[in-house]
């Protein structure tokens, strides 16, 4: 069973050079990418700046052997299909780079969070995201654990018993519970009812993890396009691709150190009078 899954790049092409034909004949492009997306812990993830090449000529391809790593998600113990989302920026950067990066990835974040505290309303989960956040411990989909800082803050309603099972570091935990001082984890014994309730609300909550990883790429990509999100980086001296947004739905429960179906393919970008493709993978462990 796989643990994590990661975004890699296996090689980018120019297939048209930015900047038109005049621009074209004094300098050639810099490129550099960056990935958003998010765990099923609840966590969004930036890439931060990625070096691809820094040369880009007409017909031009940088490939990576082997594949460039990019961002890892935690799959939290996620077994059967899962489907992932990522939000896939190319960048051109000129010898002094903007913020135009930080502020993007604060607009994603910004949406995402939005869009975890719909989908835990969705699904009836009365948590805030910092709450929900410390319930999905690591491997949460797959056992019933609790962490030793787990701090007494009394129940919320029926998830006091559930979340002491999931082991989150809220303290939510039932008031007869035991002290998890002297161990870093402590394996919880449940009735099959205990259980039953246990894996409803972490498949809840991984629910609303990736329902709101899908929709915060799709809007941030629609904002983008739309200016909305430009206004924030116009002024930096990067200039930014339309974000291409990624939806990879595979079977988590493939072999580590393996590509599942499904999970790889070619990204075309568009802007600034230049076409570039990307080829890449998810590569689970």
């Amino acid at each position: 069973m796989a643990n994590s899954a990661t975004f890699r790049i296996h090689s980018v092409k120019c297939r048209d050079e930015m900047g038109g034909a005049t621009r074209e004949k004094f300098g050639n492009d810099e490129i550099k990418c960056a990935v958003f997306s998010g765990d099923l812990r609840g966590s969004a993830k930036n890439s931060g700046r990625i070096n691809i090449y820094d040369n880009f000529d007409d017909k031009d391809v940088k490939r990576f052997d082997p594949p460039k790593e990019v961002v890892t998600l935690d799959l939290a113990g996620k077994t059967g299909e899962v489907e992932l989302a990522f939000s896939v920026l190319l960048i051109e950067s000129q010898l002094r780079e903007g913020d135009g990066l930080n502020k993007a990835f604060a607009a994603f974040t910004a949406i995402y969070e939005e869009q975890v505290k719909e989908q835990l309303g969705k699904q009836q989960l009365p948590l805030t995201v910092a709450q929900a956040r410390a319930l999905a411990r690591p491997g949460y989909l797959s056992r019933p654990v609790a962490g030793a800082a787990a701090v007494r803050a009394g129940n919320v309603g029926s998830l006091g018993g559930v979340a002491g099972r999931l082991g989150g570091t809220t303290g939510f935990r039932p008031a007869n519970s035991p002290s998890h001082a002297d161990a870093d984890t402590e394996t919880i014994v449940e009735t099959p009812e205990e259980k039953k309730e246990r894996e409803s609300t972490a498949d809840k909550l991984a629910g609303s993890f990736l329902a709101a990883l899908i929709a915060a790429v799709a809007l941030f990509a629609v904002k983008f396009a739309g200016q909305g999100i430009m206004a924030l980086v116009e002024w930096s001296r990067d200039k930014f691709f339309e974000p291409v947004k990624i939806n990879a739905k595979f079977d988590a429960s493939a072999a580590p150190e393996t590509v599942p179906p499904n999970a790889s393919g070619v990204l075309e970008f568009r802007g600034h009078d230049g076409i570039y493709e990307m080829e890449w993978d998810i590569l689970v462990r």
